[in-house]
């Protein structure tokens, strides 16, 4: 099996595992996947198929490698990094938030882990500037010549709604 071929079989039977979310946001109300939710069922992929994810920060990136242990292959995925500032906390334990977020996300992205548009919930379309928008709208429409079917489809539909989370989520 390729690296490619056994991400992809990671995701499927990831997506069949029944995961449930742990996390609630009482305030915004969405649940939502944490980390102890995610690492156990993709550590048990991982002995299956027989590939590691390693995980390293930089000051300016985060790195998942998801690593073939039967070739020397990997697939990397990465994120910006970002910082937080929660009350009552010093800055090593700033640092552990988010490093656990953007991990959770790093894992999220690798395996396509898909939770609801909570954000949605949260954003006050008010709030984002027209022009903003439109930005988006023209990037994606730029880069929509590389898209496949499904991704055009995804497009289209964040185009007519002007939908900002989905607007961004063509750019990635």
């Amino acid at each position: 099996m390729s690296i490619f071929e056994k991400l992809n079989q990671a995701r499927l039977e990831f997506q069949n595992m029944g995961v449930k979310k742990s996390g609630k946001n009482s305030y915004a109300g969405y649940t939502y996947y944490e980390l102890s939710d995610i690492i156990p069922a993709i550590n048990k992929l991982a002995e299956k198929l027989k590939f590691c994810c390693v995980i390293n920060f930089t000051n300016d990136l985060a790195k998942l490698d998801f690593c073939d242990l039967e070739k020397d292959e990997r697939i990397t995925f990465t994120s910006p990094m970002s910082s937080a500032s929660l009350k009552g906390c010093h800055e090593v334990q700033n640092l552990g938030a988010v490093e656990t977020y953007i991990k959770r996300y790093l894992y999220q992205n690798c395996f396509e882990i898909v939770e609801g548009d909570s954000l949605d919930c949260t954003l006050n379309p008010a709030e984002t500037p027209s022009n903003e928008i439109d930005e988006l709208i023209e990037k994606v429409k730029a880069r929509m010549n590389t898209f496949n079917d499904a991704q055009l489809d995804y497009a289209n539909k964040a185009i007519k709604t002007r939908n900002l989370k989905m607007l961004k989520d063509c750019l990635k």
